[in-house]
């Protein structure tokens, strides 16, 4: 046991240092840059930084060893206190990427996924309608336009049904119920989870946590990780755009860091969402087993259904 508390306390400082106190020093030395020494004029004045280091060092006070005690201290509280804040604010830009702004009518949320609805509703519109004119013409295959038939003639091209399909998913992989992508695509996977095997994934989700092997749980938690570090750097980019109002750089850096995470949480969402379908789709048959539900094949969605009914019991 003490072997396994010291281990986790060193992962834990290891993971301190390595997502709060790093990051948090060296706002700290571009925020004491930008507004101590450097300016919109000199932006790119090394030297005039390199003076005030020198200054700096040469003062009595940096050979006191209380004041470098001290001064380390601080340092060290308000880095900690910055990449604390940072943290916060990626947790609020998690809620921006996935929540649903209100979605009562008249609120922002409301008009953003009523516009996406019907963005997605005419994608899948001419999808399904390129379907039905594929099938027809497999059906009744039509003559090249001219009337120029014959063994000879090319055919009539059929509609793209593989690029409409992908236009419509690009908007969203099921019907829009949030104002963006990343929290429809998170929702998508409970729809598609719920339209296959009538499996309410929401109320399954906390069972199926406990019956998932070692490895799945530790590929979740990683996918999961990787999308509040994105959200992490959200909110470092929102803490650097102030530091524009004395030093004009820092507002790239905050631009940079704001589309990278954007960027980056995209495709890190769409992959957490993969592996929670997945997840259901691999150990659904495990959940209805752990339950007492027969399942000798494939999940169904008699089987989904009846494990829904056991979890919700009643409500």
């Amino acid at each position: 046991m003490t072997a396994f508390l010291t281990a986790l306390g060193t992962k834990l400082a290891d993971r301190w240092i390595t997502l709060l106190l790093l990051p948090g020093l060296l706002y700290v030395a571009v925020a004491t840059a930008a507004v101590g020494v450097l300016d919109h004029g000199r932006w790119h004045d090394v030297t005039l930084l390199q003076d005030r280091i020198d200054r700096a060092a040469a003062s009595p006070a940096s050979h006191s060893a209380g004041s470098i005690l001290l001064a380390a201290a601080a340092v060290l509280t308000v880095s900690a206190g910055t990449g604390l804040l940072a943290q916060a604010l990626g947790r609020v830009t998690e809620w921006c990427w996935m929540g649903s702004w209100g979605p009562r009518a008249g609120r922002p949320g409301h008009a953003l996924t009523a516009w996406r609805h019907r963005r997605w509703s005419a994608a899948a519109h001419r999808h399904r309608a390129a379907l039905r004119e594929k099938a027809r013409g497999r059906l009744y295959p039509q003559q090249p336009p001219g009337g120029a038939g014959g063994p000879g003639a090319a055919p009539v091209p059929e509609p793209d049904t593989e690029a409409l399909n992908a236009a419509r998913n690009r908007i969203a992989l099921a019907e829009p119920r949030r104002p963006t992508w990343m929290g429809d695509r998170m929702l998508a996977a409970a729809t598609r989870v719920r339209d296959r095997y009538d499996l309410d994934l929401a109320s399954a989700w906390p069972r199926l946590w406990l019956v998932v092997p070692e490895e799945t749980r530790g590929r979740l938690a990683s996918a999961r990780a990787d999308l509040a570090s994105c959200a992490r750097l959200a909110g470092w980019g929102a803490l650097y755009l102030p530091l524009a109002l004395w030093w004009w750089p820092a507002a790239l850096i905050a631009v940079s860091s704001a589309a990278t995470a954007w960027w980056l949480g995209r495709e890190r969402t769409a992959r957490l969402a993969d592996l929670v379908e997945a997840t259901a789709d691999v150990h659904g048959r495990d959940l209805a087993a752990s339950l007492g539900l027969e399942c000798p094949g494939p999940l169904t969605p008699e089987v989904g259904e009846a494990v829904t009914r056991a979890l919700r019991k009643g409500v």
